[in-house]
């Protein structure tokens, strides 16, 4: 058993060494099973692994009927799709992290091809269609359609997704632990003597198209985890979709909410929720680090982008260079940040 193993770690060395050499050149059919298991002196089985991890390494493609043929592929091009219809990146989170990412591949010789939602795109991120030669690696940043991730999958490319963890389709994933946020904001509250606690989720919103945030729903899972602890309950008159939801609805509350837990802002939005809330209101917000740049912030629930982009660049890397496909999930910690008041 650990003979043949061995055989087939050596022999798919060589097959993809001589992949990348251009011994194959892209679109060129491979040898049959039968041929390559007598040039390595291997059993058919041990051939049909070999090919099997060729494909999932995006290498090989197989044609119904007609064979095995090679893939072109750039040993060190990303591929990159944004769920933004920027074309440079914003000024929030996943903007930083695609800059941080852009320098460091830079700095190591990788070419990053980026996509941005244009006009002709569906709402949810650059068509796949439009790839038309992926890279060795697919970089999924700020994108959650499952069904458009799926497509991109089925590109057969190693695939890392940051800022969600897709159910469909095999992808290595990085994403907050939201359902911590959640859990950490409540309990702050709770300990402080809050027992009204008001919720405002996220939504994402691409050309007039409004997408539900996956990781609202996951910190308002632990803000529900918190309270079932200490058998309270949970207001479902206090839980807002959006921001732009609250002066409506405050206005018609019969009791408002002594705190709230809510996205990280100082926009008029921000400022028009808070007012509608009440003025005597502690306040958590959820975010990354830059909250804790300010001279006065509330106490706020805090993911490290720097967290982000570290485990970016390692699985980039072993993606790029590992010669078996594997996926792994990944979560970034939260931590609780107490404030000097707003």
């Amino acid at each position: 058993m650990a003979k043949e193993k061995a055989s087939q770690e050596e022999i798919y060395r060589v097959m993809r060494q001589d992949i990348e050499a251009g011994s194959y050149p892209a679109s060129t059919r491979l040898p049959s099973v039968r041929t390559l298991a007598k040039r390595f002196s291997a059993s058919p089985n041990t051939i049909s692994k070999v090919v099997s991890r060729l494909m999932e390494s995006g290498l090989c493609t197989a044609r119904r009927g007609v064979g095995l043929f090679v893939r072109s592929l750039p040993n060190r091009k990303l591929t990159l799709l944004v769920g933004s219809t920027s074309e440079l990146p914003k000024d929030d989170l996943f903007g930083h992290i695609e800059k941080r990412i852009h320098e460091r591949c830079q700095a190591d010789g990788i070419e990053i091809e980026r996509y941005h939602i244009t006009p002709s795109d569906p709402p949810y991120g650059p068509d796949v269609d439009r790839i038309r030669r992926p890279g060795r690696v697919i970089l999924c940043i700020g994108l959650t359609h499952e069904p458009h991730l799926k497509q991109l999958a089925d590109l057969r490319r190693p695939m890392l997704v940051i800022g969600c963890a897709p159910s469909r389709c095999n992808a290595s994933s990085i994403v907050p632990n939201s359902f911590r946020s959640g859990y950490l904001a409540a309990r702050h509250l709770i300990r402080k003597g809050c027992r009204r606690i008001a919720f405002i989720g996220r939504v994402r919103e691409v050309r007039g198209v409004t997408l539900p945030e996956a990781e609202s729903l996951k910190e308002l899972a632990g803000v529900q985890c918190a309270f079932m602890e200490d058998t309270l309950p949970l207001h479902p008159e206090f839980i807002f979709n959006d921001i732009g939801q609250v002066p409506n609805r405050a206005a018609q509350l019969k009791e408002l909410p002594d705190a709230v837990i809510m996205p990280d802002g100082e926009g008029i939005e921000t400022i028009q929720a808070m007012k509608a809330l009440g003025s005597k209101l502690e306040r958590v917000v959820l975010g990354d680090d830059r909250v804790l740049e300010r001279p006065k912030r509330p106490a706020a629930v805090v993911i490290k982008r720097d967290d982000l982009v570290e485990l970016s660049i390692l699985e980039l890397h072993r993606l790029l260079d590992e010669q078996r496909t594997s996926h792994r999930a990944m979560v970034v910690d939260s931590e609780l940040h107490d404030g000097t008041g707003t």
